[in-house]
C-alpha cells in the first residue's frame, strides 16, 4: 500500500511542495492543509494523522508550532531554511536590481547569514538578523521588520515566514519571500519516506507496558489526599494511553498493564511525556516504576516487560526500562541510563561470573557503566550511584572483585565526611 504524505504550511510553500512531489514523485499520494499563520497549524494535526503516514512541513516555525499543541505519532520532517534559501533571496535581489545597503532577515540563523554574505561575493551594506526561535511568535517577527523599514532604517525585508510577508506587501512595504526550492522538497521527502518505512518495521512489533505505583511514606500525606494524586496521575495516564495509541487495563492495586505496538510507545516523544510522568509522581511522593517489553508475540513482549520493571523497581525513586531481545535500556530519561545485555554470551564475562558467584547479566552492567563513564575506578559511593545499591552492597561487590583478582586498589579518594577516606578500587573486566 503506498504511503501518502501530508503537505503542511502557508500556500505559497505548499505550492512548491506541490510541484515538487509530482515532479520527483508522482507515485506518492499527497494531501495538503494550507494554514497561513502558523500559529493554526495545531488544527489541521489531528486530521494529517488520521489521513496520512508521514509529515511534511513547510519549515521550522510550522514544525515547531504544531509540536507545541499536539502529539505528532507520525513521522515527520521540515524543509530547512539554510543557505540554499537564502542564496536563493539574494538572486531575486540581484535580478530586481535592488540594493544591498540595508536589509533586515529572519529565520535563518548568524552563522549561515555571514557565511552566505562572505561567500556571495556583493558588498553588503548593515544587515539585520532575527534569527527563528521558539520562544518567538509569529507577529514578534512582523513587528521587528515593520519597525525597522518604518523608522527607515532598512529597505528591504526578507522573510520566511508566509503571513509576515503577505503582510509586509499588503501594507506597501518593500518585501521578498524565502522560499524552499524544489531540490530541498525532494531530499526531505526522500529522507521522510525512508523515517516512514523504517516506522513500519518498528510498528510490526507488540509493545506491553506494565506500571506499578508505590508511595514514598516520608511525607505525610492523609489517605484522601493519597486518593487525589493517584486519581490525577491515572488522568495524565490516560492521556499517555491515548497518545501512544494503546489499550490500558488494571492489574491490580496500582498497577496498569498498557497494550500498544513498538513503533509508537518507543518514539523518543512519547518515552519523554512518560519521563514527565515519572517525574510528576516523583514531585507527589509517587513512585512510577514501569517496563516496557517489545516482542513478535504478546508472550515474548509480557515477559520482556515483566524483566523491565524487575530493574525499576530495583531503583528507590522507580523508573523506566525497555526491554527488547537480549538487549535492556535504562533508566530511560535519566543520567544513568545505560544499555546492556540480558543474556551473556561473552566467554570471558561468564567466566568471571562463575569465579565471584554472580550472574554475568550484573557483570555486564558494570562494563557498561564502565564504557559509558570511561572510567574504571570507583570508590564504593560512587558504584553504589551508577548501580542504584546501598553503599554497603557496593563495597561487598567490590570485595567479590578483589578476592577474585578482577579488582586493585589503586588509591585513596579525599573523604567528603569526617572518619576514613574511601579506598579507589581498579576494575578490570
Amino acid at each position: 500500500m503506498k504511503k501518502t504524505i501530508a503537505l503542511i504550511g502557508p500556500s505559497d510553500s505548499v505550492e512548491i511542495m506541490r510541484e515538487s512531489m509530482v515532479r520527483f514523485f508522482p507515485n506518492v499520494p499527497y494531501r495538503e492543509y494550507v494554514r497561513e499563520r502558523i500559529e493554526d497549524t495545531h488544527e489541521v494535526i489531528e486530521q494529517c494523522q488520521r489521513e496520512c503516514d508521514g509529515l511534511l512541513f513547510s519549515g521550522i516555525g510550522v514544525q515547531e508550532a504544531a509540536k507545541a499543541r499536539c502529539i505528532l505519532t507520525r513521522p515527520y520532517a521540515k524543509i530547512e531554511r539554510g543557505a540554499y534559501s537564502l542564496i536563493r533571496a539574494f538572486s531575486e535581489v540581484i535580478r530586481q536590481g535592488i540594493s544591498f545597503d540595508r536589509l533586515s532577515i529572519d529565520c535563518v540563523t548568524h552563522q549561515i547569514l555571514h557565511e552566505v554574505v562572505r561567500e556571495f561575493g556583493i558588498p553588503f551594506g548593515q544587515v539585520h538578523s532575527m534569527p527563528f526561535s521558539t520562544k518567538t511568535p509569529e507577529q514578534a517577527f512582523l513587528d521587528w521588520h515593520r519597525e525597522l523599514l518604518e523608522s527607515g532604517q532598512v529597505d528591504l525585508a526578507i522573510s520566511g515566514f508566509g503571513l509576515v510577508y503577505q503582510e509586509l506587501v499588503s501594507h506597501g512595504h518593500s518585501a521578498l519571500r524565502m522560499l524552499p526550492s524544489s531540490l530541498q522538497v525532494r531530499d526531505t521527502v526522500e529522507h521522510l519516506l525512508t523515517a516512514i518505512a523504517a516506522q513500519g518495521l518498528r510498528s510490526a512489533g507488540i509493545a506491553i507496558q506494565i506500571i506499578q505505583l508505590s508511595r514514598n511514606e516520608t511525607y505525610s500525606t492523609n489517605q484522601y489526599d493519597r486518593m487525589k494524586d493517584e486519581g490525577r496521575f491515572f488522568l495524565e495516564l490516560l492521556d499517555y494511553v491515548r497518545a501512544v495509541q494503546g489499550s490500558i487495563f488494571t492489574i491490580g492495586k496500582r498497577e496498569y498493564v498498557i497494550f500498544s505496538t513498538r513503533g509508537v510507545i518507543e518514539s523518543p516523544e512519547h518515552l519523554e511525556m512518560f519521563g514527565l510522568l515519572i517525574d510528576w509522581g516523583r514531585k507527589n511522593s509517587i513512585n512510577v516504576s514501569s517496563g516496557i517489553g517489545i516482542g513478535t508475540t504478546a508472550y515474548e513482549a509480557e515477559k520482556s516487560a515483566q524483566t523491565a520493571i524487575s530493574h525499576s523497581r530495583e531503583l528507590p525513586e522507580g523508573g523506566l526500562f525497555l526491554v527488547h531481545d537480549d538487549h535492556i535500556r535504562g533508566p530511560l530519561g535519566e543520567e544513568d541510563e545505560l544499555l546492556y545485555r540480558t543474556r551473556v554470551e561473552d566467554n570471558a564475562l561468564l567466566r568471571i561470573a562463575r569465579e565471584m558467584g554472580t550472574t554475568p547479566r550484573y557483570l555486564d552492567r558494570i562494563r557498561a557503566i564502565i564504557e559509558k563513564t570511561g572510567k574504571n575506578t570507583f570508590d564504593s559511593g560512587d558504584l553504589a550511584a551508577c548501580l542504584g545499591i546501598s553503599e554497603r552492597s557496593a563495597r561487598r561487590v567490590l570485595k567479590k572483585f578483589m578476592d577474585n583478582g578482577h579488582a586493585s586498589v589503586v588509591g585513596q579518594g579525599a573523604p567528603h565526611t569526617v572518619g576514613r577516606p574511601k579506598k579507589l578500587f581498579q576494575i578490570k573486566l
